[in-house]
């Protein structure tokens, strides 16, 4: 008897432990399916902020352009 209820804590206790990483996970159920992150809300954050300022940089990428065409534009009509 006791080797059963030995082995059934080994058991319970191999079970628990992969789930102990879940905690970080984020799942998401949306219209696209099911979406598993597997980042800390830390990691999470932090991408969040590199992807801002990547659009940010993006922007001010497309804003330069287009400036320099306008001024461009308006030399070309003053003269």
């Amino acid at each position: 008897m006791r080797h059963i209820i030995a082995g059934g804590l080994v058991a319970v206790g191999l079970l628990t432990v992969p789930s102990l990483p879940a905690s970080a996970q984020s799942i998401d159920i949306g219209p696209g399916g099911v979406r598993v992150d597997p980042r800390s809300p830390r990691e999470r954050d932090r991408d969040e902020i590199r992807r801002e300022e990547r659009r940010e940089e993006f922007r001010q990428d497309r804003r330069d352009p287009i400036r320099r065409e306008e001024r461009l534009r308006e030399d070309d009509d003053e003269d």
